[in-house]
């Protein structure tokens, strides 16, 4: 590879490096982490700051896309929802899905707190 080639690559290397680090942070990444509830070790770390980083810079790019000429569309097809008539059915047996379920308060069904820090 020419000298000058390689300069090229290596430039365009520090530059996505840098792109990357300035989209999203290491502490951003570690309170994704916590909000998820996840471990991640160093490298898994630097993994998903590259791999989100990229996925940023991607956004980004899209963005600079002209679209102004394009129809507004909530759908890629043309498919229409279809509605029925909301009717009562047999609905499943409280007692069985109570008596499958660790715990229940009062008919309900008791879940570890989502939001709660353990």
């Amino acid at each position: 590879m020419l000298p000058s080639v390689r300069k090229l690559f290596i430039a365009r290397d520090v530059i996505k490096k840098n792109l990357f680090n300035m989209l999203i942070s290491k502490e951003e990444i570690k309170k994704l982490a916590e909000l998820a509830r996840i471990h991640l070790t160093e490298a898994e770390e630097r993994n998903l700051e590259k791999d989100l980083g990229e996925i940023l810079n991607y956004i980004e790019k899209l963005k600079e896309v002209d679209i102004s000429n394009v129809p507004e569309m909530t759908h890629a097809t043309e498919v229409k929802n279809v509605f029925r008539n909301d009717e009562e059915g047999e609905g499943a047996d409280l007692s069985l899905l109570l008596g499958q379920f660790p715990e229940s308060n009062d008919g309900y069904l008791k879940v570890k707190g989502v939001f709660e820090r353990e």
